[in-house]
């Protein structure tokens, strides 16, 4: 990932056309949402959102929604495009500096992740989250894990 800018519609456009089938699968399940619907919500419920680029396409596009403006937790989320294959090092590194400070933000982190997103599923545990067993989840009852941190 060659940058880390603010999100922007041309991005969600972009990236709705191009996401990985594990995305597109995982947020479907979780909501019945397509991709452009499901980087929307995320977009509009989220303070900040950043989208990395490689050679000027959307890797991903990423972001903490809020549960309200009082509340102190936050719902992070990320979808990818098949990019992040050509630019995991790269995104693993830089993304786990956001997470840190994301981290500073929130007092508690919480989300789901659908089983069958095994790359996901092994970046929130790299990255710290705790992760419960798998659990029916969203309107299909797809097994899903819910992934947490708390801040001390």
């Amino acid at each position: 990932m060659k940058q880390i800018v603010s999100t922007t519609e041309e991005h969600i456009l972009e990236l709705s056309k191009t996401m990985r089938q594990a995305d597109k699968d995982e947020v479907w399940a979780s909501n019945h949402k397509n991709p452009y619907d499901a980087l929307r919500q995320g977009w509009l419920l989220s303070p900040e959102t950043f989208t990395g680029l490689l050679d000027g396409h959307v890797v991903c596009i990423f972001g903490v929604a809020q549960n309200s403006l009082l509340s102190e937790d936050g719902v992070p989320w990320l979808l990818t495009s098949d990019l992040i294959h050509k630019a995991a090092y790269t995104f693993l590194r830089v993304n786990k500096v956001y997470v840190n400070e994301i981290r500073k933000k929130y007092k508690k982190l919480e989300n789901y992740v659908d089983c069958r997103n095994k790359m996901a599923i092994r970046w929130l545990s790299w990255l710290g989250f705790e992760m419960d067993k798998p659990q029916p989840y969203g309107p299909d009852n797809v097994m899903f894990r819910r992934f947490e941190y708390r801040r001390p």
